[in-house]
Parts: structure tokens; C-alpha cells; sequence
């Protein structure tokens, strides 16, 4: 099967079997060897890319899903503006992810922050997909508010396009 879709910035039409997981895909076809984890299904959370903005676990996303569709891993993200506001939003709230799990709970932080959800149900429902303990749930629901404040301060200090 063809499927076409953007990785990290590149547009590509790759010939695959549809069940394939995109976890595999990236380091097949991307050469993304050490970024995204494959667990085979183990839902440990340490695979999470973004599809068009939502967090995701790739190991359980068929490669027919991404048709059409961006995808972005951790390595491209690092380097955006957005992860920035989340750094900050680190910084201020004065907690970090440990090393294993920093880009999969970054990359959720990204989504729930994109999306504006300041529900904490929802902030720790979405976040309970990576299993790692090492941080508190309580300073996971800071660090999305404040990046979400980072986010809207940042936006509204952009001068204005006519």
C-alpha cells in the first residue's frame, strides 16, 4: 500500500503493508534508531510522537492512519519556538521529566497545551500513558497551565499581520 504523509517536515509517499505500526515505520524509513522507542504494544509511553498535533503512541498506529497526515517526533519538535514555552514552563514551575521520559511527556505537554485543556482529569488522563513515576501529578497539571499562559503571552506579543 501507498501511503503519503509529512514526517518531520518531509513529504513522502512510502510503500508499506497498512498494519505496520508507525513506530516502526520511523525507524525503518526515517533512520530514527534512538528517538522513538518500539515496545511491541507494551504501552510504556516512550514511543509518543504528534499526528497533526495530538499525542500519540506509535507503536499503536497503523501506518493507514498517518495518510495524509503530519507526524512530528521529538527530534524536529526539540528545536521549535513551542518547545521553548515548554522549557519555560519547566523552569517556572521548577520540576523536569527525568531523561527517559522527557520527549514522549514533552510531546503530550505540546498537545494538551496546543489544545488548551486545563482540566486536570484530562491533563492526567492524557499523561498516564507514559508510565514513568518520576513526576508528580500535581506539578504535570502546573506545568500545562503555565504553558499554556507562556503560549498565550507569546502569541499575543506577535505583532499583528494585516
Amino acid at each position: 500500500m501507498k501511503i503519503d504523509c509529512t514526517i518531520d517536515g518531509k513529504t513522502l509517499t512510502l510503500s508499506l503493508n497498512s498494519d505496520k505500526p508507525l513506530s516502526l515505520i520511523l525507524r525503518e524509513n526515517m533512520g530514527d534508531d534512538g528517538a522513538v522507542n518500539h515496545c511491541n504494544g507494551e504501552m510504556c509511553g516512550l514511543c509518543t510522537v504528534l499526528v497533526d498535533g495530538k499525542a500519540m503512541l506509535s507503536c499503536m498506529v497503523p501506518a493507514f492512519e498517518i495518510r495524509g497526515k503530519t507526524v512530528t517526533t521529538f527530534d524536529s519538535f526539540r528545536r521549535t519556538r513551542n518547545m521553548k514555552d515548554i522549557e519555560k514552563a519547566y523552569e517556572s514551575v521548577g520540576r523536569y521529566p527525568c531523561t527517559e521520559c522527557y520527549a514522549s511527556r514533552s510531546l503530550i505537554f505540546e498537545s494538551l497545551i496546543d489544545e488548551g485543556i486545563t482540566d486536570p482529569g484530562e491533563i492526567l488522563k492524557e499523561l498516564s500513558i507514559v508510565r514513568c513515576p518520576c513526576m508528580d501529578p500535581e506539578d504535570e497539571i502546573m506545568i500545562v497551565r503555565r504553558g499554556i499562559e507562556i503560549r498565550r503571552k507569546r502569541n499575543v506579543q506577535r505583532p499583528q499581520l494585516a
